[in-house]
């Protein structure tokens, strides 16, 4: 066993000053400090990069390094002992010029969410809160006036905030408190704001899920994303370039997931630079995340070099243009939970388990399954099968856009999020055939076993059998069982949300055979509830749909499907269904059966992704 000290590892950690006070190992990405602040020309710099991968951490280093002191100001003895040792420190011209002389307003809007706007927004002013108690001590100043006091009031009276009649408040924050940090030091602030387009996510599954919820109300109106975007377009307003202005600032750097579309928060912001998975700028691909180099390091110094293969091959993978790229989350829980045992000679207890899938989600990404292709689905297989996959890059994402449920959006959304990583090599061949023509087309694959551990164990399973993990199957048969048209109506058109895309429907054969199909394929499940089931078998006078018996062959059921692209139409096919149920006797084998005490029959009308229930007890 080794008698090496080993640094505390920074497991769960995203706030640098705490890390380096509490002395826990450091991978040094200070020289980036310089190549954003000091090289880099932007007015604004945005970063996107999938959860977990250390924008938060990056985004702490940046306010430990520039903030100024409010104790003693421009001085930078503080962030002399906090950066000890790193590499920064040797560029000392650079360090005399920011390192505690910046005015810095750094904001996270990572937990804002809510169920309805007065929610997001109540929750988003509380983040403005927090920022603006940083600056509480700005009341005892000299140099702002009676009226800059009592803005700073109101943007630390957390009461006031949260009403939302003082909103423009709250969209003049930045603004606001920009203009104060210049009357007091006469520089320009610098703009940090981490997990920008969480909200703008969290407001749009909001109305997804709305949308189901309250789908009976014809007065409600799912505009969560729609209010937070127009929020939003006001609170980075401060981002426009304003000559002269003393709110103005002198650099933003902000993170996310998603870019979204500039003409959505972003209107009329210049110069603005974007660094995403697929941006081709060497100077900053290896920002956030472990290099290859980082992360042989780190498994050196923690006497783990001799597992380096299984590192890479679970947790690397990810390209970033010339940079391989290894997610930190992965790397720093393999570490944690297993050096002690290597050191103390349990090798055979060293795993590489999952860490970044059990730790993130994305539901719009659950949410596309089940609306992709039969050639979506062959993709699907390519990328477990080890292969590239070809779609077409949307590089800026609206959030709302993504209940369009555009298969190409769909890969995308893979791409940014981690699940995939760009096939550089492919994508340039690609190019190589452009002829001079615009081509938004891509290659990309699995980056690592990890990721294809989560493929075969949620993604490929939940597109495949989502059914049973859900248990809408039994729920769906029991109230066919028992006359529950409600619970009948709920779980089907829950199913047919998930599951059911409207390309599917678009084919030359009959609709009905579709929802036909569509039926039958959650019976297959359903061995043990259901008995003597029947498609298309003859009863009666006819060949009903669907018939069944269920709950030890004392209840029967008889389904009789049919379908239409027009809506107006539901009521007289549903009334049709029934009527022909009883017209051509279809319960009459059933009536004969003594051990049968109750008959149900339904019509189940199908239009698009919405359906009708109706039914009738025939005994």
């Amino acid at each position: 066993m080794s008698n090496k000290q080993f640094l505390e590892l920074p497991y769960g950690k995203d706030d640098f000053t705490k890390l380096r006070e509490q002395n826990c190992y450091f991978v040094d990405k200070t020289p980036y400090i310089k190549q954003v602040f000091g090289v880099d020309a932007s007015d604004v710099l945005l970063f996107t990069r999938p959860r977990r991968f250390g924008k938060t951490l990056l985004i702490s280093m940046f306010d430990s390094f520039l903030k100024i002191n409010p104790e003693k100001p421009f001085d930078n003895s503080k962030q002399l002992e906090l950066f000890k040792g790193t590499k920064i420190l040797e560029d000392k011209e650079f360090c005399d010029k920011f390192m505690g002389q910046c005015p810095v307003i750094t904001i996270t809007l990572k937990k804002v969410d809510g169920t309805n706007f007065k929610e997001f927004y109540e929750s988003f002013a509380s983040a403005v809160y927090d920022v603006a108690l940083r600056y509480s001590y700005l009341k005892n100043s000299n140099k702002l006036d009676k009226s800059d006091k009592e803005e700073l009031e109101h943007l630390t009276t957390k009461s006031y905030l949260l009403k939302i009649e003082n909103q423009q408040t709250v969209k003049d924050a930045l603004r606001t408190i920009s203009g104060l940090l210049y009357k007091e030091y006469g520089r320009r602030a610098i703009l940090l704001i981490d997990e920008y387009d969480v909200p703008l996510a969290a407001a749009s599954y909001r109305d997804r899920v709305n949308k189901v919820l309250y789908k009976n109300r014809p007065d409600f109106v799912a505009d969560c994303h729609e209010k937070m975007v127009t929020f939003m377009k006001g609170f980075f307003d401060l981002l426009k370039t304003t000559p002269g202005d003393e709110g103005a600032i002198s650099k933003a750097v902000i993170t996310g997931c998603l870019k979204v579309a500039k003409n959505s928060i972003f209107t009329g912001v210049n110069n603005f630079n974007v660094n995403t998975v697929t941006s081709q700028n060497m100077n900053l691909t290896g920002i956030i995340g472990f290099t290859k180099d980082e992360t042989y390091q780190i498994l050196k110094d923690y006497e783990m070099d001799d597992y380096a293969t299984d590192v890479k091959n679970n947790y690397d993978g990810y390209k970033f243009c010339d940079k391989e790229i290894f997610c930190p989350w992965d790397v720093i829980n393999y570490l944690d939970e297993n050096y002690q045992n290597n050191l103390n000679g349990h090798k055979t207890l060293v795993k590489a388990n999952n860490y970044w899938a059990n730790s993130t989600s994305s539901p719009a990404l659950y949410e596309y399954l089940g609306f992709l292709t039969d050639n979506d689905n062959q993709k699907m297989q390519n990328l477990v099968d080890a292969k590239s996959i070809k779609f077409e890059l949307n590089e800026s994402m609206d959030y709302d856009t993504l209940s369009e449920h555009n298969s190409n959006d769909f890969w995308s959304l893979l791409l940014h999020t981690g699940y995939l990583t760009l096939d550089w090599e492919q994508t340039k061949k690609e190019e190589l055939k452009k002829d001079g023509k615009t081509n938004k087309d891509v290659f990309a694959r699995i980056p690592n076993l990890e990721i294809l551990g989560c493929f075969n164990n949620n993604i490929k399973e939940k597109f495949s059998s989502d059914f049973k993990v859900l248990n809408l199957h039994n729920k769906f048969v029991n109230a066919l069982s028992c006359g529950n048209q409600k619970e009948i109506y709920d779980v089907l058109f829950d199913m047919l949300q998930k599951y059911v895309s409207i390309r599917d429907t678009a084919t030359k054969a009959p609709h009905e055979n579709y929802y036909h199909g569509f039926i039958n394929g959650i019976f297959t499940s359903c061995e043990k509830l259901v008995s003597e089931y029947h498609s298309n078998y003859e009863s009666g006078n006819g060949y009903p749909d669907i018939t069944f018996k269920a709950e030890r062959n004392t209840k029967a059921v008889i389904i009789e499907i049919k379908a239409t692209s027009n809506e107006v139409d539901m009521d007289e096919l549903a009334a049709k269904a029934l009527s022909q149920i009883e017209e051509m006797n279809y319960a009459q084998p059933f009536f004969k059966q003594s051990k049968i005490t109750e008959i149900y029959a339904y019509g189940l009308v199908f239009c698009k992704k919405d359906c009708l229930v109706v039914c009738k007890k025939l005994k």
